[in-house]
C-alpha cells in the first residue's frame, strides 16, 4: 500500500473470518470526516459509504470485495470556487499473507523478462498479522476517484499563465547532459 498515514484504519480481525462472506457497511464518525477533509484537501464530504464483503480467498488468502460512494466539495484549482463531485469505485482485492509457501523460486533457465498484461487482473497483496485494515483499503479506493482537478463551471485559465505550444514541446524535451557540463563550465569561468 502507501508509506504515508491513512487518514482512517479498521482492522477486520481475520481469525473471525469464516467460510461465509462476512459483509460490512461503514460510514465516517466526524472525527474521521475531518481527517478525511485534511488527508484529501476537501472542502466538504457530505456523503461517504463503502459497502464491503471479505471472504476467503485460497487457503491463506483474503479476498475483498466493494464499492465506495461518496460526494464531495473540493476547491477549484483555478479560482478556489466549491466544486461539487461524485467519487464511485467498485473494486476487488486479494492478498495473501506475508509466509505464505506458494511463493516459487525462479530457475536458471527462466527467462527474466517481465511481460505486463493489462488486461490480468492484478496479483494478490501481501499482509502480515492477524487482521487486514480495510479502512486502508478503502482509502486507496476513495482516492482513485477523486477528481484531481476540479475545475468551477465556466471558469477558464487567463491566457497569460496557460502554457503556450512552444513551452510545452520544450518541457517534452530532455535537457542535453553535455548543455549542463556546458553550464557548469562556464559558472566555473565566472
Amino acid at each position: 500500500m502507501s508509506i504515508a498515514p491513512y487518514p482512517w484504519t479498521y482492522p477486520f480481525d481475520l481469525p473471525k473470518l469464516g467460510d461465509k462472506p462476512v459483509s460490512l457497511v461503514l460510514e465516517l464518525d466526524d472525527a474521521t470526516r475531518n481527517a478525511f477533509l485534511e488527508a484529501y484537501q476537501l472542502l466538504e464530504l457530505p456523503k461517504f459509504k463503502a459497502e464491503l464483503e471479505v471472504r476467503r480467498w485460497r487457503k491463506n488468502g483474503v479476498a475483498v470485495r466493494g464499492t465506495v460512494v461518496a460526494k464531495t466539495v473540493q476547491a477549484c484549482v483555478v479560482s478556489l470556487q466549491p466544486v461539487s463531485g461524485e467519487v464511485d469505485e467498485s473494486f476487488e482485492r486479494t492478498f495473501l499473507p506475508e509466509d505464505d509457501g506458494s511463493k516459487r523460486r525462479k530457475t536458471e533457465d527462466e527467462d527474466l523478462e517481465i511481460e505486463v498484461d493489462f488486461d490480468a487482473e492484478d496479483p494478490p497483496e501481501t499482509f502480515s498479522g492477524r487482521q487486514l485494515d480495510l479502512g486502508a483499503i478503502v482509502c486507496e479506493q476513495f482516492a482513485l476517484g477523486l477528481n484531481l482537478y476540479p475545475r468551477a463551471e465556466g471558469v477558464h485559465v487567463d491566457e497569460a499563465y496557460a502554457p503556450s505550444p512552444e513551452d510545452e514541446l520544450e518541457d517534452e524535451k530532455e535537457p542535453s547532459p553535455f548543455a549542463a557540463l556546458e553550464a557548469l563550465k562556464k559558472d566555473l569561468k565566472d
